[in-house]
């Protein structure tokens, strides 16, 4: 998509300035047209102020989803039809987001679906969102549809903020570390090897590994420095690979700290995107596979594609799963009454509960442990340093007593 800057005259000839996202130059005229708008100049915009790659070029992020259907399943329930619906949410004035609705309100006076128009931006609309919203338009249910679709995404998006607070915190605190060892070993400490090296006695182990380390660090400086670049390129090219990532999610959920905590978020929006999908109508096959998409994990999400071809063959879901390491007993024997019970989308959506109300819980515990124990860390870090500043100069004061 492309952001074309026009000037246009309208019916009444006063003049129109603003922006609009088109494909290409033939399906911006189209929709200026379509407003009632006659094209004096039309050019790509060009924005020569430096910004972020990427995260500031989008109109419309993942995080502005829910609140959009949200306000989109408000204007749907007060009577308003879907074009009118959008075209009050893009407003008169220009910006990439409205520019971004109002493509999407150009596309269904065109005659697409909704759900056709959503689908042509993956990177904002996730596969559940889509087919939530083919449901209810099929079903003729299309503004409760897009309340529910709206629920579901606000609640995932606190839990992929709430595993963000969680994981910022001592992330912050490592840096503070590594910056502060950094700062007494390259700068602190050299000031005083000179002083310590003419001292003509031997050196507490903590000094002579310093120094050593500060020696080591100022001669091969470059080579450190490349080494880092290349190995950083190395990883990124490795992680590109979709075995190496799947091995490296798979490890995450069951690594040191916070394994249980990614287990019970990943777990928690698989159940919620379950329980909406199910409960909607979508058979459980396509659930499953429109789940997998939003699990944020690719190990739960290939565990999720091996159970779509034993769902296709009549077996539960819950057989299906019960290998599965990752799955707390608890959600399983969620998922089993349901199977039997014949309340599937209930007992997920209960089961998305208990996990939210788990990743909650370990949150709170980790947030506990995790400021003393990098407060513990930075003492030792900054304790040994100064000792090893200080411990020489206890000796010369020795001598000289």
């Amino acid at each position: 998509m492309t952001v074309f800057s026009y000037r246009a005259r309208q019916m009444d000839g006063t003049l129109a300035i603003g922006e609009l996202v088109a494909e290409n130059e033939a399906q911006a005229v189209r929709e200026m047209k379509s407003r009632g708008l006659f094209v004096s100049r039309l050019q790509k915009k060009r924005d020569r102020r430096w910004r972020l790659p990427q995260l500031m070029e989008r109109p419309f992020s993942k995080s502005q989803a829910g609140p959009f259907f949200r306000q989109l399943a408000v204007l749907l329930q007060a009577g308003m039809s879907l074009h009118e619906s959008l075209g009050a949410l893009a407003g008169e004035e220009g910006g990439r987001r409205q520019a971004f609705l109002r493509g999407l309100q150009q596309r269904i006076a065109e005659g697409q679906s909704f759900s056709n128009a959503l689908q042509r931006h993956t990177d904002v609309f996730s596969p559940v969102a889509v087919g939530m919203v083919a449901v209810g338009e099929q079903a003729g249910r299309l503004p409760e549809m897009v309340a529910e679709l709206a629920g579901w995404m606000e609640e995932e998006q606190r839990a992929r903020e709430k595993l963000k607070t969680v994981l910022a915190y001592p992330m912050i605190l490592f840096v503070e570390t590594v910056a502060i060892a950094v700062f007494l070993t390259g700068f602190v400490l050299p000031a005083f090897s000179d002083l310590f090296l003419s001292m003509q006695a031997e050196l507490p182990w903590p000094t002579q590994l310093l120094l050593t380390l500060g020696i080591f660090a100022r001669e091969y400086a470059e080579a450190i420095a490349l080494s880092v670049v290349f190995a950083l390129a190395g990883c990124s090219l490795l992680f590109r690979r979709p075995q190496v990532r799947a091995c490296i999610d798979r490890w995450r959920l069951f690594g040191p700290l916070f394994g249980r905590l990614r287990r019970e978020v990943v777990w928690m929006k698989t159940y919620r995107a379950l329980s909406v999908l199910t409960a909607c109508g979508i058979p459980l096959d396509e659930a499953v596979t429109a789940a997998s998409a939003v699990a944020g994990n690719r190990a739960i999400a290939r565990v999720l594609a091996n159970a779509v071809h034993g769902i296709q063959n009549g077996f539960p879901l819950s057989d299906l799963l019960a290998g599965e390491a990752s799955l707390p007993h608890v959600l399983l024997d969620f998922l089993r009454t349901g199977e039997l019970a014949g309340c599937l989308p209930s007992m997920l959506g209960r089961g998305a509960d208990y996990a939210a109300q788990a990743a909650e819980n370990q949150a709170a515990r980790l947030q506990a442990m995790a400021e003393p124990a990098a407060y513990l860390v930075i003492f030792a870090l900054v304790g040994g340093c100064v000792a090893a500043v200080a411990l020489p100069w206890m000796d010369m004061m020795t001598m000289f007593v």
